[in-house]
């Protein structure tokens, strides 16, 4: 099957069409593996009636980088294929520090519907695959880059990830294909620089298929892993909600299958990859540590937490918002770190106008319905609140006075009873 041919075939497969792509996006380097994508796109997705635009990446590290980005606008005014350029600075010039600050600009130019389109082949799947090994990667990483994965708000997609470069390179020399040639590339201080040439190289000249055959190798890796994933989502769902574990269901598992539920439920929940040593380290400094609460492990954006036998996962990310000054009579207020309902109900507080959201102070006291005066953070305690979410907690007032905690308590003189009146209940479920 001509390589024209296997990319409409691959765009067009069950799993892209469910996606219901609104917008293809080409992550156009200008080496030539992106412009044989470029060029593929032009041919077969202009002419379907979904947009195609492209995004190019301009790192400032190479003195020919400006040139670059200028031959790149250039093959897609040949194509008439809208491109958007991004000139950034990497915090280091590593392969990992280039390619994280690549990915978050993808991340951040990416919208719902949208689907990148990576020009990886099957020879950069064997390279990933020999780098992971060396490293010591388990059956997930040894499965290689998928084939498709969610990215931010849209997609990442690589069609020509079962097609070897030499394929490549004789689409782009009989179609006349221009490209650029970076010379980091033979560079072997890079590790995959090194494997590439030094490595992939000798096996691929004893073994002409070995790129091929070790594609088949991480597919079959792949389906077993998701067939892995499906049996651990079973028993993640009976002991995790959706940012919290119970440990104690947790460690009646045996031990490796219950490595095997954690890190399956970080990897659901934070959509990244959990190294084994991230793993040992959140075994080892939050779940077996003697500090109950003050312990944590960062995973990226989040934080991971213990309190009272529960492991939390908390995004950092997430900026906490102002309350609102005034309620109006009924509202669900869906705030960065939970949700707020107050809507009317046949008991509960009586709607009095003027009353107000507000966040915790130091030394705060409470005297709940028949309860003596307790601190606001022992009552906290009592309901196994954790401490990150108190400050954020709201808190129903009015003028001065404390009128509830919603979800916790209701203030003593605040519970109405009787007729003709318009009687609300409150709640809150903090993210």
């Amino acid at each position: 099957m001509a390589i024209t041919e296997q990319f409409t075939e691959q765009c067009s497969s069950a799993p892209i069409s469910a996606l219901e792509v609104q917008r293809w996006v080409v992550a156009l380097s200008g080496g030539l593996d992106s412009i044989v994508i470029l060029d593929l796109a032009q041919r077969a997705l202009v002419k379907a009636g979904v947009p195609v635009v492209a995004l190019h990446v301009n790192h400032q590290l190479q003195s020919a980088a400006n040139d670059w980005q200028q031959f790149c606008q250039q093959q897609c005014l040949q194509r008439n294929i809208p491109l958007h350029s991004f000139s950034i600075s990497a915090n280091g010039s590593s392969e990992q520090q280039l390619r994280d600050a690549r990915y978050q600009c993808f991340e951040n130019f990416l919208q719902p519907g949208d689907c990148l389109l990576l020009g990886h082949h099957a020879d950069d799947q064997a390279e990933t695959i020999l780098f992971r090994l060396v490293r010591g990667a388990g059956g997930k990483g040894l499965a290689g880059m998928p084939q498709l994965r969610r990215l931010a708000a849209g997609y990442l997609f690589r069609p020509l990830l079962q097609i070897p470069k030499d394929v490549l390179q004789q689409y782009a020399q009989q179609n006349q294909l221009e490209w650029v040639d970076d010379p980091s590339n033979d560079c072997l201080d890079y590790d995959r620089n090194y494997i590439r040439h030094r490595v992939l190289a000798p096996i691929a000249q004893h073994w002409p298929k070995a790129a091929a055959q070790m594609g088949i190798s991480a597919a079959l890796l792949d389906a077993e892993q998701k067939i892995l994933a499906d049996y651990l989502a079973v028993d993640v769902a009976a002991i995790s909600s959706a940012n919290s574990m119970d440990l104690n269901l947790w460690h009646t598992f045996e031990q490796q299958k219950g490595l095997a539920l954690l890190r399956h439920w970080l990897v659901e929940t934070t959509a990244r990859s959990v190294s084994r040593k991230e793993l040992q380290r959140i075994v080892k400094d939050v779940i077996n540590s003697s500090r109950d609460a003050n312990g944590y492990c960062q995973l990226g954006a989040y934080k991971v937490r213990r309190y009272q036998q529960r492991l939390y996962l908390l995004d950092d990310s997430i900026q906490v918002q102002p309350w609102p000054q005034l309620l109006p009579a009924t509202c669900t207020y869906a705030t960065s770190h939970g949700v707020f309902n107050w809507h009317p109900a046949d008991s509960g507080i009586e709607f009095i106008e003027g009353m107000y959201l507000s966040s915790s102070r130091p030394g705060l006291r409470v005297t709940a319905i028949n309860r003596p005066a307790k601190k606001f953070t022992k009552i906290m305690q009592q309901q196994h609140i954790p401490p990150w979410l108190r400050d954020d907690w709201p808190l129903l007032m009015y003028a001065d006075q404390l009128v509830a905690i919603p979800g916790v308590c209701i203030c003593q003189g605040w519970l109405k009873q009787g007729q003709n009146k318009s009687y609300f209940s409150l709640d809150w479920q903090p993210l």
